[in-house]
């Protein structure tokens, strides 16, 4: 299965939630997950269902994403993806239209690797110049397999912060 089938199906799980829930949707995910609930954030939903709200995903939690997919075309793992330069273009989100007034948090471990840093800011920032509203936050001590710790407690900041984000639907 292909990246962008996989965008394609999650697509498809908003809108069966949406037909049987009537409700928008917060998203939220991690590595892989982080670059999908931004992929949810920018999708045109009009152009996929008419009956669908434009805002179907208005608000995103994107922890620890790669935003930008053609850095991985360089990578051996890209054996598997069976990625070209227009096709890790065209999945990227950093690079999709996004709708003004949406909301994305992207956050990362502060002690990841500068490529997982540099693509939460990057999109934090390239999205903010779109009118989204956006927040980077780089957690101190935290790594790509650390990060999502946090959210196991239902006082920390991260938990309080998705609660906060979810209120927004």
């Amino acid at each position: 299965m292909s990246i962008g089938q996989i965008i394609e199906q999650t697509q498809a799980a908003c809108l069966t939630l949406w037909n049987k829930l009537g409700k928008r949707i917060m998203v939220s995910g991690h590595s892989a997950g982080g670059h999908l609930a931004a992929c949810m954030i920018a999708t045109d939903w009009k152009k996929l269902d008419a009956n669908a709200p434009a805002d179907l995903t208005p608000v995103g939690y994107a922890v620890s994403g790669i935003y930008d997919l053609e850095p991985l075309l360089h990578l051996a793992t890209n054996a598997d993806f069976k990625l070209d330069a227009a096709e890790a273009r065209r999945i990227s989100p950093l690079f999709w239209n996004v709708e003004r007034g949406r909301v994305l948090d992207a956050v990362v471990g502060g002690a990841e690797s500068s490529e997982f840093l540099r693509h939460s800011k990057l999109i934090a920032d390239t999205w903010r110049g779109k009118g989204v509203e956006t927040r980077y936050e780089a957690i101190p001590g935290m790594n790509h397999f650390t990060i999502c710790d946090p959210m196991a407690d239902p006082d920390s900041a991260m938990t309080k912060r998705m609660v906060e984000l979810a209120k927004l639907t």
